[in-house]
């Protein structure tokens, strides 16, 4: 399943949805940039709009692309519900950027990243369309980096959502920025809580995979359940667990002359 049919089922309850809404994390973002002005921002994978119009105060023109044209009607909605005449939302891939190279100051992306089918693909058309010294923000969660729970996680994450791609651990982006000319400073990490039935319902998970998630966090090795915090209720059903998570923030290098 692709992340388009995934999230045209309930694009609304993104829009509504705390984690996506209210996260410190767009507070973190908005610290990171340090620009004194930010001309034009780009915010890919932009679900229902929340990060671009968190930036819509600290930037002239924003942006948001998302592959899913029932997210891009809601973020259009939901921006001009709130007067915020800034900020445009339009169907786009971020492996094929329909933007100009070295278009944009800021360049975001929020808890998407993991629905990416080629992220080196994507990562290429990020550093294309940023001007020189610009800043890219990724928000994600991420993998440990001992195998068997990068392998649990991601396990964990696609019995849920088939259009997870992969939580990619620290290292593995911090290739990804390297090899195309970004720094790399990991600004925040924190543990995000997820609320096991809020988080299946949101995605609309079968009940036989809910099942299976439940086996999957019930069997778990001592070591991934005090990784993940995972919790149960009294009768050994998981409650809650969570994402490891990041901000890195990357700055586009100014190519010698």
């Amino acid at each position: 399943m692709s992340a388009a049919e995934q999230f045209a089922k309930n694009a609304e309850q993104y829009r509504d949805e705390a984690v996506f809404a209210k996260g410190k994390d767009l507070d973190w973002m908005r610290e990171a940039v340090q620009l004194p002005r930010i001309q034009t921002l780009l915010d890919i994978g932009s679900g229902a709009g929340h990060t671009a119009i968190a930036f819509s105060d600290l930037a002239e023109q924003c942006i948001g692309i998302d592959v899913t044209p029932q997210m891009v009607d809601v973020a259009n909605q939901f921006s001009a519900g709130q007067g915020i005449s800034n900020v445009q939302f339009q169907v786009g891939d971020v492996e094929n950027l329909p933007f100009a190279d070295e278009s944009f100051c800021v360049v975001t992306c929020r808890l998407a990243a993991h629905h990416f089918p080629d992220v080196e693909q994507a990562m290429k058309e990020i550093k294309r369309v940023l001007k020189p010294e610009g800043v890219f923000l990724l928000v994600d969660h991420y993998a440990p980096e001992e195998k068997a729970l990068d392998e649990f996680i991601n396990l964990i994450d696609q019995t849920r959502d088939p259009s997870h791609i992969r939580e990619y651990s620290l290292t593995e982006w911090h290739a990804f920025f390297t090899k195309n000319e970004l720094s790399y400073e990991e600004i925040k990490k924190w543990d995000l809580t997820i609320p096991f039935d809020n988080w299946v319902s949101r995605s609309n998970t079968p009940e036989e995979r809910k099942n299976q998630l439940q086996q999957y966090f019930q069997t778990a090795s001592p070591v991934a359940k005090d990784t993940f915090h995972i919790k149960y209720k009294e009768d050994g059903v998981v409650e809650s667990f969570c994402l490891k998570s990041i901000l890195v923030c990357g700055r586009r290098k100014k190519e010698k002359r």
